[in-house]
């Protein structure tokens, strides 16, 4: 894949994965939820069985990289990470599965290409000491997570994740292991290593459609009950993903200590560091230098999340329900300073809501509530009922702050993309008018993005090409697709 826009940083790319103990009345994982397999399921899922267990979190960090030879020796970089998950052939039927489309025809189109599909990033580059940032200074990295939507994976959403770590931030890209992404796969703790005691071996799991499921005590008022129970699934992974990486960079290793629980999927290793000095200086990028207690992320004081589709209902919803609990763990509130939405599908929340927790207390005594951005389709923005609500949302979250100031809450409608265009799919296509457009678009998410996270998002809204609210028909259309916003690609309107 091609590179879209400058770098400022070399952009690095390792997949990070931690196995998570079961309950004491478990030997695989936490139960979430009450859904279980059909006979009739037809991804695989075993009769009768709970289709959601928690096992294993995984995301794919991108970040600012340290190329350098003293500390990345060239035969030891490589530049594309593979695009899709490996292996290809349980990817491509798991992407048939979700799309409805017969294997074949998904294994004729893509199989041969799928070598070329890069993410441009050196694949476990040590990360770069933040005080060789430009500009000087010594503050650590800021962080970002983010949700992939519903068929989405770490590595779909490449342009979003790599640009915001070109800029100079930590991005986590969670992999939802809660059946919305077309293919997973749990690894033991330490790939290849046997540490002497019986530990589960790899398993995998394709998409699951909500026909594959069932309820034993259903409640017929619910709507959506798979996507609630994903909801809380993945509320889950974010909390133990956060949780997870804070410890490793707020840890400060020896020579041969092992890290901490996380473990990358694919090298290096953090184990035997004394066999593996290359091993040893990729794990020590992330953590603590000796006798020092400063951090090089800054996991206690600012963290934004990002998210897409049912992601951005996942970051919508962990700012509005209260904390989790798992066994085995203590979660405190995330210190979340900025939200970014991109094409919030919010069906799946309770109604009335989302809304910040903060309002459902004391809004006296309560701390503002993160800044929020909402960045739509024009498809979405049609879809009437849904947006009145997702309206209503953003300003509940604008009234939240005891002091009111114009970028609080901000939702946009980006003209003429499409609900994908926020991925990378749009991308794909390296030519022709299709590929200018993808380009212009995902170079105006990214630009308000970038500019919103970093605090001048005012400033960069004014440069836009912003249009009135003055809707077009469109012949021979149906739906929402009978009408349109007066504008172009590039262009935006601004509702709150």
């Amino acid at each position: 894949m091609m590179s879209l826009f400058p770098w400022k940083y070399p952009v690095g790319a390792t997949t990070f994965a931690a196995r998570i103990p079961p309950p004491s009345n478990q030997s695989r994982g936490h139960i979430i939820g009450n859904a279980k397999y059909k006979a009739s399921a037809r991804n695989g899922g075993l009769p009768h069985t709970p289709a959601l267990i928690l096992e294993e979190i995984a995301f794919t960090a991108y970040y600012p990289a340290d190329v350098s030879s003293e500390n990345a020796p060239s035969s030891k970089l490589s530049k594309g990470m593979h695009w899709l998950t490996r292996p290809v052939h349980s990817s491509l039927r798991g992407y048939a599965y979700f799309a409805g489309t017969p294997f074949w025809l998904v294994y004729l189109l893509f199989r041969g290409i799928s070598s070329l599909l890069k993410v441009p990033a050196y694949s476990n580059a040590p990360l770069l000491h933040p005080q060789r940032r430009e500009g000087g200074g010594d503050k650590p990295w800021p962080l970002v997570i983010f949700s992939h939507g519903l068929g989405g994976t770490r590595t779909n959403y490449s342009h979003v994740c790599s640009r915001l770590a070109a800029e100079g931030k930590i991005v986590l890209a969670i992999e939802h292991r809660d059946g919305t992404s077309p293919f997973v796969m749990t690894r033991t703790p330490i790939p290849g290593r046997d540490e002497g005691t019986e530990q589960p071996g790899p398993s995998d799991k394709i998409y699951i459609n909500p026909d594959d499921v069932y309820w034993e005590n259903e409640v017929e008022s619910d709507k959506l009950p798979l996507r609630r129970d994903q909801l809380a699934y993945r509320r889950l992974e974010t909390y133990l993903t956060y949780t997870y990486f804070r410890r490793l960079v707020e840890t400060s290793i020896g020579g041969e200590d092992k890290v901490n629980a996380l473990h990358t999927i694919d090298g290096p290793w953090n184990f035997e560091f004394e066999k593996r000095p290359d091993d040893l200086r990729f794990w020590k990028s992330w953590t603590r230098d000796a006798h020092s207690s400063d951090v090089k992320v800054d996991v206690s004081n600012e963290l934004d999340l990002v998210g897409h589709s049912f992601g951005s209902a996942t970051v919508l919803s962990i700012l509005s329900e209260p904390v989790p609990s798992l066994e085995g763990h203590s979660f405190t509130s995330l210190p979340v300073k900025h939200i970014v939405a991109l094409d919030p599908w919010i069906e799946p929340l309770p109604s009335p809501g989302p809304s910040p927790r903060q309002v459902e207390t004391s809004l006296a005594k309560s701390p503002s509530p993160p800044k929020l951005l909402v960045m739509n389709s024009e498809g979405f923005t049609f879809w009437d009922d849904h947006f009145a609500r997702l309206r209503e949302t953003v300003e509940t979250w604008k009234d939240a702050f005891p002091v009111a100031a114009e970028d609080n809450a901000r939702l946009l409608t980006l003209l003429r993309g499409k609900h994908i265009a926020f991925s990378d799919f749009w991308l794909l296509i390296p030519f022709g008018q299709q590929a200018k457009d993808a380009r212009t678009f995902a170079d105006l998410i990214l630009d308000l993005s970038v500019a919103f996270l970093d605090g001048n998002f005012s400033e960069v809204l004014q440069k836009q090409n912003i249009k009135d609210h003055e809707i077009e028909p469109l012949p021979k259309k149906q739906g929402w697709e009978d009408k349109r916003y007066v504008g172009g690609f590039g262009d935006l309107v601004i509702h709150i």
